[in-house]
């Protein structure tokens, strides 16, 4: 099983399409500001290794920052069948690990899945990359704006959201076939230096209880 590492690339790559895909736990400032460090330094690992393991879409995992993992791919997108597919997996996998550390750490002072979620942007555009003493670095706006959007206006809490540059990409009637068990919204936000951005999201319970 795969360790909390960063990949290295031999090389550095100055701009190529990618799928940039980032899984991050939702409610995890109040679950950290809440829970014993005894516990949460072997319950933020596993949950981290667990999103890593849950990788099937041979995605590159460039970095963690905090409660997120930060993967790419370079080349054409995944299509939204495959996207859901994986995505799916990390949510069911995810979830699945919560209930198991719940019954390894009873004494935790939060019920696990109550406490902690996954939320997933997808976005498609133009990646760099480079390396800062060795250690690879994706730069670039899209990016940046993959970034932002883990702050976003929606209104689900575990959630899996995809830019107009990545949906943009696919005929109306795939997404809605994909999407068949889980409406498919639209939403927008603006940001600084940015502008405003618009996306597709899906509530993820109701879409994987099928």
């Amino acid at each position: 099983m795969p360790g909390i590492i960063t990949e290295f690339m031999s090389d550095s790559l100055d701009s190529a399409p990618a799928m940039i895909y980032i899984p991050d736990m939702n409610g995890f400032t109040g679950y950290i500001s809440k829970t014993d460090i005894r516990i949460t330094k072997k319950v933020i690992p596993a949950l981290l290794e667990t999103i890593i393991d849950a990788n099937e879409l041979n995605m590159n995992m460039v970095e963690i920052q905090g409660d997120a993992v930060l993967f790419y791919r370079i080349g054409e997108p995944p299509t939204p069948s495959e996207l859901v597919a994986q995505s799916k997996k990390i949510f069911l996998a995810f979830s699945q690990k919560l209930e198991e550390l719940s019954l390894q750490f009873p004494e935790n002072s939060l019920y696990l899945p109550d406490s902690l979620g996954i939320k997933i942007v997808a976005h498609f555009g133009k990646i760099g990359l480079t390396k800062i003493r060795g250690v690879s670095k994706l730069i670039g706006q899209d990016v940046i704006i993959a970034h932002r959007l883990l702050k976003n206006s929606t209104q689900a809490d575990e959630y899996l959201l995809m830019t107009e540059q990545y949906t943009s990409r696919f005929e109306q009637e795939e997404l809605d076939k994909v999407f068949a068990f889980g409406e498919l919204k639209q939403g927008q936000d603006e940001y600084a230096h940015i502008g405003t951005i618009n996306y597709r999201y899906a509530s993820l319970k109701p879409l994987f209880s099928h």
